[in-house]
């Protein structure tokens, strides 16, 4: 066995020379190598292969682009979709809150006119009660006062012992409101005429006076002329 040169570079140690022996470059010079074209050849052809692969990928690559772009244009088209029922939805639901809102503020209108003439009717039903009460009042004091005129109109007379209580003093005179007046003290009778202010009255009766506790005597009168007496 040969010994290695302890000098030797390790490149050397690993070439064909050293390796392959005399044997390994005989071969080597006896058998021809691959020509230029061959070589080049084999580059193409390597280069075509590379090509070939860089082409599928990028064929592969723009596939998935295509795919991933229809997806994109599903994408995008649902939701323009959905964005053309949601701004639908809203414009309706716009115009039903617009539709609630004009017909609330009618309703709120509509309320406050009613309630106007609620108060006004109130205010007439208030003034109209008031005369009712006051005309009833009225009624009633002229119906008390036409039961009391009654009631002394039923009274029979009692002619008063002495002349001088015989004399009259009050007049009860007859009108829209029937007045009781002071007259001239006069021996008055049924059937004799009076006058009061320009007119003409007759006395109808003479009674008692129709205040309470007065001790002087009326004479109820009723308006006209005496009647002449008839020829016998």
């Amino acid at each position: 066995m040969t010994q290695a040169d302890p000098h030797d570079h390790p490149a050397e140690r690993r070439s064909p020379e050293t390796t392959d022996g005399l044997g390994g470059l005989v071969r080597r010079v006896l058998t021809p190598g691959p020509s230029p074209e061959e070589r080049l050849e084999q580059l193409l052809a390597e280069r075509r292969r590379e090509l070939d692969e860089h082409a599928a990928r990028f064929d592969a690559s723009i596939a998935d682009l295509e795919r991933r772009e229809e997806l994109l244009r599903d994408s995008r088209a649902s939701v323009e979709r959905m964005l053309r029922l949601r701004t639908s939805d809203l414009e309706a639901r716009e115009t039903e809150l617009t539709d609630f809102l004009r017909e609330f503020t009618e309703r709120e209108s509509r309320l406050a006119d009613q309630e106007a003439e609620l108060a006004r009717r109130r205010g007439e039903l208030g003034a109209v009660e008031l005369r009712r009460a006051a005309v009833e009042q009225r009624e009633l004091a002229v119906t008390a006062r036409e039961e009391r005129l009654a009631e002394l109109e039923s009274q029979p007379v009692v002619a008063a012992p002495d002349t001088a209580q015989q004399f009259t003093e009050l007049a009860f005179v007859p009108g829209v409101d029937y007045r009781l007046i002071e007259i001239d003290r006069s021996a008055l009778a049924s059937g004799d005429a009076l006058e009061l202010g320009g007119e003409e009255y007759v006395v109808g009766r003479v009674g008692p006076s129709p205040l309470h506790r007065d001790p002087r005597r009326c004479a109820y009168l009723v308006r006209g002329t005496p009647a002449e007496p008839r020829p016998s």
